[in-house]
């Protein structure tokens, strides 16, 4: 069976640094979707230093929705929020005139589906950085494993540990670069260049 990974909204490095090591990817549909993971939430780095930013989604059958299920919640305007924050911490990055149509794009598309809405997100940055990968979708729930992917590069408190940045960010400091950022920190910084990130294992 090919590599199985969560969904996630925008990425993190570690998350795409995995995805890029495989031909295929299957992506998993049915689980149950948990609280409090990176699924629906990004990390990028402010002047304040890191910010989440979190996608609020309802669950029709409560703790017991499968993925492929979860509707986006558009009770608060939460993706406008999320392109001012996105605006406001990389409008000075180098690519930032470059991606932000597309991210502007991915963002305030009319899709509901939250699995949907992020698939689209990452295969854009697949295509983005020409990792060649295929995503499919899992048909069946596939029961959790040791060292599992869908635990580890998602969960809440996963690489937490504070690195030397790699590349020049656009607010640097000791505090700010962790493997769990999003990806969207490494495109607007490094463009094209942040393939080299993502495929240097």
């Amino acid at each position: 069976m090919a590599k199985l990974l969560p969904a996630t909204y925008f990425g993190s490095i570690a998350y795409f640094q995995e995805l890029a090591k495989h031909d295929e990817v299957v992506i998993e549909a049915k689980e149950h979707f948990p609280k409090q993971t990176y699924r629906n939430r990004c990390d990028i780095v402010s002047a304040d230093g890191i910010l989440s930013l979190s996608i609020p989604t309802k669950k029709s059958k409560g703790s017991k929705t499968p993925t492929d299920e979860v509707i986006l919640s558009n009770d608060e305007n939460w993706r406008m929020r999320h392109w001012r924050a996105i605006t406001t911490a990389y409008q000075s990055s180098a690519y930032f005139d470059y991606y932000s149509i597309e991210v502007k794009e991915l963002l305030f598309n009319e899709e509901v589906n939250y699995l949907q809405f992020t698939l689209a997100i990452t295969q854009r940055v697949i295509d983005w950085l020409e990792l060649g990968t295929t995503l499919l979708l899992s048909e069946d729930f596939y029961p959790m494993q040791e060292n599992d992917a869908r635990i580890e590069l998602v969960g809440k408190n996963a690489f937490q540990e504070i690195e030397i940045a790699p590349y020049i960010q656009v607010f640097p400091g000791e505090n700010n670069f962790r493997k769990s950022i999003s990806i969207l920190d490494a495109i607007f910084c490094e463009g094209p260049l942040a393939r080299k990130l993502i495929m240097k294992n």
